[in-house]
């Protein structure tokens, strides 16, 4: 359960270690949990994302969400977005999971629950297919997404 009396911002990551890049979000988890982080931030694993991360967001003031999604990017290029930013691109490609990110983000605002500012920190993939490694563009991508995410919370 989180302790929101301590954590104002959150740092949720998402994805699947068994399906090649989406797994970035584990890994950047991982590497971010080597930090000394602020006592303001909770770092939570948002395991394969859905509907699960609705109540995740619940009572945050700051949430940086860290995931593969595809943007049109190089593999492994870094991209960060805000929801309006990314309801524009909505025609593209850019997706998360079973259960649209944009559209739980839209549904906890329409509870009343969305944090005031919310920040996704997208990783483009090379490839998602079950039982592979992460490839090498995206796992030389993590520490880029870890400076990342560490700016927008100093």
């Amino acid at each position: 359960m989180n302790n929101h009396a301590i954590h104002s911002q959150a740092i949720i990551t998402v994805g699947n270690e068994l399906m090649g890049d989406d797994g970035v979000g584990p890994a950047v988890y991982r590497a971010l949990s080597r930090y000394n982080l602020p006592d303001t931030i909770q770092l939570i694993d948002g395991g394969t994302g859905g509907m699960s991360i609705l109540h995740m967001l619940r009572g945050y003031e700051h949430v940086i969400i860290v995931d593969c999604g595809d943007f049109g990017g190089s593999p492994g290029e870094i991209a960060l977005f805000t929801p309006d930013e990314v309801v524009s691109l909505k025609s593209q490609t850019y997706s998360l999971h079973d259960v649209d990110l944009i559209t739980l983000l839209e549904i906890s605002k329409h509870l009343g629950e969305i944090p005031a500012t919310v920040h996704i920190v997208a990783i483009q993939p090379r490839r998602i297919a079950f039982n592979s490694p992460l490839s090498p563009e995206v796992a030389a991508a993590i520490p880029g997404a870890v400076t990342c995410v560490l700016a927008l919370i100093q």
